[in-house]
């Protein structure tokens, strides 16, 4: 192993070069910076600390403009959100973002969080709160820096462009009455991820890391604040050949790049009326050879990495722009205002395997005795022409909005009172235009014969407009805390098909269709503090997703009334919650997606009434706190129960036909989460378990049938780091420490592996 480790030290040291050879130009100045910096980075600190000590009233200033882009804020303010809230500081997130970055595998630390996955690396994460359909991630709230950051948050939400959480400063998620703040969706949760801030003083990071299958990453960065500004840089890149084995050969990883830059102009930090505007500025881009197309259960049996032929031109290109500009200003001593306008543009195209001889790869994989003729040319068979359909999933999303929050502060006899109001005017939307060319197998290659017509598979748009407003007090009196709030949201939606013998859109078969809806979503969360250890509290609040374009007259919007009750504790090194949450839908909604096993037409289904009920609980100690030692052995433990049911009978071409209490898909019963490390001086080694139950596939009894259901798995990563000096640091991770295989998901098409033993290792 140790041959291994030098090996991708190596290659680390050769893709940090690689990555400067390709930055663009103004992270080559970062780049240079961080260079210069070897000479003169304790003279620059030194200066800077001088420059840059702030006063306390510029503390208090930075942390009431945080608060407007926070969903949670800091540990201490956990205790008054009114909710179940959980915060990911930078130093647990740096302990997560090793190996590969995965989103998936940080928030396994969080109770309550639903997560199915997929391709083994998270780059389009399926993530819910509290029994909440997980897939891609299309039922909570996504934001990075307090900004919707999903494709087309109302129109097409599925998060096809995710955030390189390897770049992120810490993660927040908040379940409970306190989301109704963020909207539109209030039915799970809201992830807020916060990116690398503009520090107060000089600092230059890089992180390193090399591994199996030849991947590598590297996230660097360099800021710097001044009297009057401040501006940060950073790049976040990664590639990967992938750990599945296509057969006949290739590459089944992914090559990413990530770019950010922000900078801030800003009035004296201590004059009378401080204002700022800071300018986020960023670039994405991935390319994965990654595929719809999972195996049939033998061949899994047999080898859970492989790939069939059929899926060798499978690949997914995103692209993704994001542009934000911030304006605070403190209008007074208890009262500010943020503002920012923001835009992203996101396009993607995934081509990939849809139909072998008109049939759906999932009807194939699903029953390979009836279709064996088909599934043998999808795994290298010499086939007739035209008997492989492969699509281009071309996709292009818009979304912009500005969004303003007013904050105030005042106090009424003894109540001490914490007033937000929030408008928010968002605009976005989805252009589908999409064909299929038609292959044949020759001889374990795909060979085209026919070329489809443009937009003969998709061609329409979707927009949706929306307003929304919200107001929300937190009211303060002894030990109590109650916030109350409202939102409402007004959404109009547009949809226009063009069909498919109008690639050049002149309305020839137009079909166009105009929906809107209201929706006014009252909240309330109440705290009170026993003790100095121990806080309780409820809530209750609406829960609400829109419904999207391609809603119809016969189809009811996603409503339920979510109740939530919770205890917490906290006493030295010894921290702990334990929540029970109710989540009662009046209609639930579904979507009919390929990624979801479906047609892709994005058709919505009732689902009728249906219940979620659970147990979330997680502690965390330090076990040798009370000895007299230096060695810390800090753990941790997690758990979640999840019992999600459909309360009613009912027959859909979606969900099939489903019984009074059959399980929602893919929200397993049990998950517990381990972790526990040995730390002395300047060393440490850890080890993160994570159990997740069998998960039903299809509404019903999860293991009812053969081939209805995922497996259960216990996987255990470990990770030993050296501290070398004050600025450096060294690690050796490996992920699924005992090489377990199992089935992850079913969907879209066969069953789809966990990652298998990786090793990696890397310098910070």
């Amino acid at each position: 192993m140790s041959r291994h480790v030098i090996a991708y030290l190596f290659r680390s040291y050769e893709y940090l070069t690689m990555c400067i050879s390709q930055t663009r130009a103004s992270i080559r100045l970062l780049l240079v910076v961080t260079l210069f910096c070897n000479t003169s980075l304790e003279a620059l600190s030194e200066s800077s600390t001088q420059v840059n000590q702030p006063s306390n009233d510029s503390i208090s200033r930075q942390a009431a403009r945080l608060e407007k882009i926070t969903v949670v804020g800091s540990e201490e303010a956990v205790d008054l959100v009114p909710g179940s809230a959980h915060l990911i500081d930078r130093a647990q997130l740096a302990e997560g973002k090793t190996g590969f970055d995965d989103v998936h595998r940080v928030l396994r630390e969080v109770p309550g969080v639903n997560i199915q996955e997929e391709d083994g690396y998270g780059l389009r994460p399926n993530i819910g709160f509290r029994g909440v359909s997980v897939e891609r991630s299309a039922n909570i709230t996504l934001m990075e820096d307090g900004v919707l950051i999903a494709p087309a948050p109302y129109s097409a939400p599925s998060a096809y462009y995710f955030p390189s959480i390897g770049r992120m400063e810490s993660v927040e998620v908040l379940k409970g009455a306190g989301q109704i703040k963020y909207g539109p969706r209030t039915t799970g949760g809201s992830l807020n991820m916060l990116s690398t801030s503009i520090p107060g003083k000089f600092r230059a990071h890089a992180r390193l890391q090399g591994g199996e299958d030849s991947t590598l990453t590297g996230h660097i960065g360099v800021g710097q604040s001044w009297k009057y500004g401040g501006v940060m840089l950073e790049t976040y890149q990664a590639e990967t050949d992938g750990f599945k084995k296509l057969d006949g050969g290739g590459d089944t990883g992914y090559d990413l790049e990530d770019y950010v830059g922000k900078f801030r102009v800003n009035t004296d930090p201590d004059g009378e009326l401080y204002q700022e505007v800071e300018v986020k500025l960023g670039y994405y881009n991935q390319e994965s050879n990654e595929t719809y197309l999972g195996l049939t259960q033998g061949d899994f049996d047999t080898d859970p990495f492989r790939r069939y032929a059929g899926s060798q031109l499978d690949n997914i290109d995103v692209e993704h722009d994001q542009y934000t500009v911030t304006h605070y200003i403190e209008l007074g001593p208890d009262l500010d205002l943020s503002t920012t306008l923001y835009r992203n543009d996101t396009s993607r195209n995934w081509f990939k395997l849809e139909k072998v001889a008109g049939i759906s790869t999932s009807s194939i994989l699903d029953a390979p005795d009836m279709f064996a003729a088909e599934l043998a040319w999808i795994q290298g068979a010499n086939s007739p022409d035209d008997a492989f359909a492969l699509r281009n999933n071309r996709r292009r999303y818009e979304s912009k909005g500005v969004q303003s929050a007013l904050g105030v502060d005042f106090e009424i006899a003894e109540t001490q009172h914490s007033v937000e109001f929030g408008v928010r005017y968002h605009e976005d939307d989805e252009d589908r235009f999409q064909e299929e060319d038609l292959y044949r197998m020759d001889n374990g290659t795909l060979v085209l014969t026919s070329g489809g017509a443009s937009g003969s598979q998709a061609n329409r748009i979707g927009e949706a407009q929306a307003w929304a407003f919200h107001v929300q007090d937190e009211v303060s009196y002894r030990e109590w805390t109650v916030t109350p709030g409202l939102r409402y949201e007004n959404i109009s939606y547009h949809r226009d098909d063009f069909g498919s013998s109008d690639p050049m859109r002149l309305g020839t078969a137009l079909t166009r269709s105009v929906t809107s809806t209201d929706v006014f979503i009252p909240g309330i969360g109440v705290h009170y503090q026993v003790n100095d250890a121990v806080g309780v509290f409820v809530g209750v609040h609406k829960g609400f997703a829109p419904p999207g374009p391609a809603k119809t007259d016969d189809v009811d919007e996603e409503e339920r009334v979510n109740y939530e009750a919770g205890v917490d504790f906290a006493s030295g090194s010894f921290g702990s919650e334990l929540v029970l949450f109710l989540n009662d839908y009046d209609n639930l909604l579904g979507a009919d997606t390929l990624s979801s096993g479906g047609s892709g037409s994005g058709d919505l289904f009732n689902g009728g009434e249906a219940t979620t009920f659970g147990v979330e609980a997680s502690a965390q100690y330090n076990l040798l706190e009370t000895a007299e030692t230096e060695v810390k052995v800090p753990a941790r433990l997690v758990y979640t129960y999840t019992n999600a049911e459909f309360d009613s009978d009912f027959d859909s071409d979606f969900f099939g036909a489903v019984q009074d209490g059959d399980r929602l898909p893919y929200i397993p019963e049990h998950q517990l989460g381990l972790g526990v490390s040995v730390e002395y001086d300047r060393y440490a080694i850890g080890f993160d378990a994570h159990y997740v139950d069998a998960m039903a596939t299809v509404a019903g009894s999860s293991g009812a049938r053969p081939g209805s259901n995922t497996d259960s798995y216990f996987v255990v990563d470990a990770k030993a780091s050296a501290q070398i000096s004050d600025e450096l640091e060294a690690f050796v991770s490996i992920k699924n420490l005992f090489d377990e295989e199992y089935v992850v998901a079913r969907r879209p098409a066969g069953a789809r592996p966990g990652i298998p033993l990786m090793v990696f290792a890397g310098v910070s």
